[in-house]
């Protein structure tokens, strides 16, 4: 089965079996390797990518899901200012995730912050719940979404 969809702003066709889980199709057919497997259940967050602007899991998701969407990466949302708000957030906060987890915690941020501009600590908590993460503490992990929202408030508002 043919499927097109837009890929971090291009379009993109693919062949493939439509049960294909989507995120072997982003790795394995694209290279986009931010998209990382863990469980395969849906459960860690490492495979979360933005499909029609909701974050999804990748390994849940069958290719003939993303027919005619809109599809963003980890490697598509780096180039955006979005990113280097959550990027600098981070690092102001020391919170320097392993790699394996930093995108699904990039993203995850980015959705908590489009939908709450100032989102309070349990709100973060709460939103990065679904990640599976040993590699950096929660704590810092707030501190630095609260930093990537006031960064992203200045850049937006100018404004604290």
């Amino acid at each position: 089965m043919k499927i097109s969809f837009t890929l971090n702003g291009k379009e993109v066709t693919v062949e493939s079996p439509p049960y294909a889980r989507f995120i072997h199709i982003l790795r394995e057919r694209f290279g986009l390797l931010g998209t990382k497997e863990g469980c395969l259940q849906g459960k860690c967050g490492f495979c979360f990518i933005f499909l029609n602007a909701e974050l999804v899991p990748a390994c849940m998701l069958p290719v003939f899901s993303a027919f005619r969407g809109n599809v963003t990466t980890i490697e598509g949302f780096r180039s955006t200012p979005e990113f280097s708000d959550i990027e600098k957030g981070f690092l102001q906060a020391g919170a320097n995730p392993c790699g394996f987890c930093s995108s699904a915690k990039i993203l995850t941020t980015h959705k908590l912050l489009e939908e709450n501009p100032s989102p309070s600590e349990a709100q973060i908590r709460k939103a990065l719940s679904g990640i599976i993460c040993r590699c950096t503490s929660y704590s810092c992990l707030v501190e630095g979404v609260k930093a990537a929202a006031l960064n992203r408030r200045q850049r937006d508002h100018g404004s604290r």
